[in-house]
């Protein structure tokens, strides 16, 4: 199993330009703005005076803050893309007849979900630290405090909302990696498995409004309690706890005789629903797996 892991982070590591673009970018990113605006700060003293009039900049609210980035719509489709290419690229560039038929295919399919997740939970860890540090430097540039001060209290509770960030960061590569496998078994090609797994997460997405369009005409407003079951909501609602630990409030009937529908859901509801996801999506896709023909 190491070596089936170490096998699979090579291959990932190994599509430079997809992990630069796609994956790699957001550290990178970070370190670029942080660059700039220290550089602006430095240079600016209305800038720092902006700075000192803002709320409070916890150092805490930083490091969770840059997990938001893989579980939003936009960041999940670009997850979605990038492991698109690694699945759908076994197909494309037939490398799963030289490695299946040493192998389990469980054990294969296991490993890649995986090693996808853990290349994703790493790059935004250190998106994380980069943007932290940084902006340790930035307060210091502009001359006001970054709190909290480091207590055992302090680091237990950042310490418990730090890991469910990570592992809301892991469940959403899982889950795209889900769409992007059954996407590539369908049509044995990159551009294919994205094309099919962004039309399915657009899908999840605006089905809150096919919902409400059938529950308005059909006189059945409930219906649009199923928005509750997908992946999206759930991902938002998780992420709502972390930051404001409250649930993500969502009222679909702004107006009119169904406005009482509201959506507020516990942590525990999300959490279950997801972990039914990703053990679904891995499930399903060792399944249709082991009765593939891949070596056609």
């Amino acid at each position: 199993m190491r070596n089936l892991f170490r096998a699979e982070w090579i291959k990932i590591a190994g599509n430079r330009w997809v992990a630069g673009c796609l994956i790699w970018i957001f550290p990178l990113g970070a370190l670029a703005f942080l660059a700039v605006a220290g550089l602006v700060l430095a240079l600016s003293s209305s800038a720092r005076a902006s700075l000192r009039q803002d709320e409070a900049i916890l150092w805490t609210e930083q490091a969770i803050s840059m997990w938001n980035f893989p579980n939003n719509p936009v960041g999940r489709l670009i997850l979605l893309g990038f492991t698109a290419v690694v699945f759908a690229g076994e197909y494309q560039w037939q490398t799963w007849k030289n490695v299946v038929p040493r192998n389990r295919r469980a054990a294969l399919i296991l490993v890649k979900f995986l090693a996808l997740g853990a290349f994703v939970v790493l790059a935004f860890s250190l998106m994380s630290a980069l943007w932290t540090a940084g902006w340790a430097v930035l307060t210091r540039i502009a001359d006001v405090s970054y709190g909290p001060r480091v207590t055992w209290a302090v680091l237990r509770d950042f310490g418990e909302d730090y890991a469910l960030a990570a592992g809301l960061a892991f469940t959403s590569t899982v889950i795209a990696a889900g769409y992007a496998a059954l996407a590539a078994m369908v049509t044995r090609s990159i551009l294919g498995g994205v094309i099919i797994g962004f039309a399915l997460t657009f899908v999840e997405n605006l089905s809150i409004v096919a919902l409400m369009l059938i529950g308005w005409f059909l006189d059945i407003p409930r219906i649009v309690h199923l928005y509750r079951l997908t992946p999206g909501y759930n991902l938002i609602n998780v992420a709502s706890w972390i930051n404001n630990n409250a649930p993500n409030t969502m009222r679909p009937f702004e107006e009119g005789k169904y406005s009482g529908i509201v959506f507020s859901d516990s942590l525990g509801f999300s959490v279950g629903l997801l972990a039914l996801w990703v053990f679904g999506l891995i499930a399903l896709t060792i399944a249709l797996f082991q009765r593939q023909d891949i070596t056609s």
